[in-house]
Parts: C-alpha cells; structure tokens; sequence
C-alpha cells in the first residue's frame, strides 16, 4: 500500500548516532518504496553526500561533533539540489524553525510517526518532480524557439517577439526599429569552401550580432544566411548607428573558416513610422534590405517610399 501511494521512488540519507532510531527508520523508508542509507554522525553524512547524490537527507539537529545545522550548512555548498528535513524533540520545535529558515525544507518531531514520515517523504518527492518537470517544460519551449546552427532565438521566435513588441510600442508611444541582414555572397561561401564553412560563418556572425547590439536587441536568425534584430524603443537614428556598428565590427572579423572577413546588407524599417503593422514593418525591411544588395552590398539603406517595388 505505501509503495502504491509514492510514485517516485527517491534515495534518501538518515542521519542519527542513535542506531535502534535509524535501524526502525530505515526499514520504514525501504517500506514507502524509497532507496535509503545511514550515517551515525554528522561527518559520515558528509562523506557519504560527497561520494553520490541523495534526494533527501533527513538527519537529527542534535548529533556528536558535526551537528545538524552544520550538515545543513554542507549540504547547500555540496549539493545544493538534495532537500534537508530536520529531526527534532517536541522541546526543541524553536531549533527546527531555525534549521528551515537555514534552508531546511521541512521537520519532523521526535518519537517519529510513520504516517507523518512518509506524508513529509512524498511532499518533498513530488516537489522535486513538480521542479523537474517546470525545467524540462522551459528546456524543451527555449529549443523550440532556438536556432539549433547557431543558438540565437529562431524565426518562430521573432514573430512571436515583433508582435509582443509592436503591441509595447502602441501602449508607451515610443517608436521600434528593426532591421533585416544579409550575408552577401553566402553561396559563393557555400560552393567554394564547403557547407561546413559557411555554417561556422553563421555561427561567427551570431556571435558578432551579440556584441555588437545592445543587451535587449533581439536578435534571430530569420533563415538561411539572413537574420533580424528587434530593437525596442529605438528611433531610426539609433537604428543607423547600430546597423553601422555591426558593418564596421563584422567586416573587420577574419573568418577561420575561409580565411577573410565578410560584408551584410541591411534593411531598416520603423514603426510606426513606416509601418503600420508587423507584416507592413517586415515587408518594408525586406525592401530596404533589396535596395542595399542592389547599391552595391555591404551596406544599410533605410526604408523610404521610394523602394515600394524591390530593385
């Protein structure tokens, strides 16, 4: 019945220099359906946290030598994932609300009940699953929305992104640039020193794109060789200073790959000065982004209604 009741079996270290206590706790917590160890002081117990991972270590305050806050103390520096449940007397309850405001998870209270135990066991099991699962839902949206060549956030990403911040912008009244960027003869790259080339001069790229703009640019790999930065709050002057930074930082980069720098083409749209809506402010990027392959490459144009029709 215990076993059904835990879903997640957990390994567990009880730590008491009482050893009739740890004997009757351990056959209990083999019983609920959990993997268990014993350390008759506070030293064993570090030895043995320092030698494999346990879930849970559930050990008495009052030990000889290392005491309990001690061990407490240890475990959050060593393994700072294991949660700690306090043993103590029904005197001593003040020494347990000390001990978790040290980092304990919860306590017991000597002569330990059985139900009590297993009640505070599974508690602490099924908040490690609950944690487990948030991680593995955050790890699996972030890939969603990551460009596996490169690890810049993907296309998805930045339709999502353009849409939250064109919304921003309509609320705060503050204008939002973006810029589209070619790499400039990304073929001739690919044909003449190999795939494996051209895709480390994608990951070069990001990387410049990274330390060129500012911390909450938001920068994506649109797809293929080109990619679109997001920047917030930003007027087309700024947009131009920064598009001339990134030119000037990536043409003077010597690829490993192929042995010489690379040029971009760029294209500034703002909103709302040249758009009106997300797929208005992309369309006339792109525009602006034609306009400057035609002019010759590396370069940036900014948009203007001139260049209603790609060149």
């Amino acid at each position: 019945m215990h076993q059904e009741r835990n879903s997640t079996k957990g390994s567990i270290l009880f730590v008491d220099d009482d050893t009739s206590v740890s004997n009757i706790m351990s056959r209990m917590i083999k019983e609920f359906g959990h993997q268990v160890d014993v350390a008759g002081s506070g030293e064993e117990a570090l030895e043995r946290i320092r030698q494999r991972d346990y879930d849970i270590v559930i050990t008495d305050i009052r030990l000889p030598g290392i005491d309990g806050m001690r061990v407490l103390e240890e475990i959050l520096v060593i393994s700072p994932e294991t949660d700690v449940i306090a043993v103590t007397g029904y005197g001593s309850i003040e020494s347990a609300v000390e001990f978790m405001k040290a980092g304990a998870l919860d306590y017991l209270t000597k002569p330990i009940n059985g139900d009590h135990l297993e009640m505070v066991i599974r508690k602490a099991m099924e908040r490690k699953d609950l944690i487990k699962a948030a991680r593995e839902r955050d790890y699996y949206l972030k890939m969603s929305l990551t460009d596996a060549l490169t690890g810049i956030f993907n296309h998805r990403y930045f339709q999502q992104q353009i849409t939250r911040e064109i919304t921003k912008s309509i609320r705060s009244g503050e204008s939002l640039s973006m810029m589209m960027l070619d790499i400039d003869d990304f073929k001739h790259i690919n044909d003449t020193f190999g795939h494996q080339a051209g895709d480390q001069v994608l990951r070069d790229l990001s990387d410049n794109l990274g330390k060129s703009c500012r911390f909450y640019d938001i920068i994506t790999r649109y797809g293929g060789e080109e990619f679109a930065v997001i920047m917030p709050s930003t007027s087309v002057g700024n947009a131009v200073k920064i598009a001339r930074r990134i030119l000037e930082n990536v043409s003077s980069q010597v690829h490993s790959s192929i042995q010489r720098p690379i040029t971009l083409s760029i294209g500034i749209s703002n909103y709302p000065l040249h758009a009106s809506c997300k797929e208005d402010l992309i369309r006339k990027a792109d525009l602006a982004l034609y306009n400057s392959k035609a002019r010759g490459k590396n370069t940036y144009t900014v948009y203007s209604e001139s260049l209603s029709t790609p060149a």
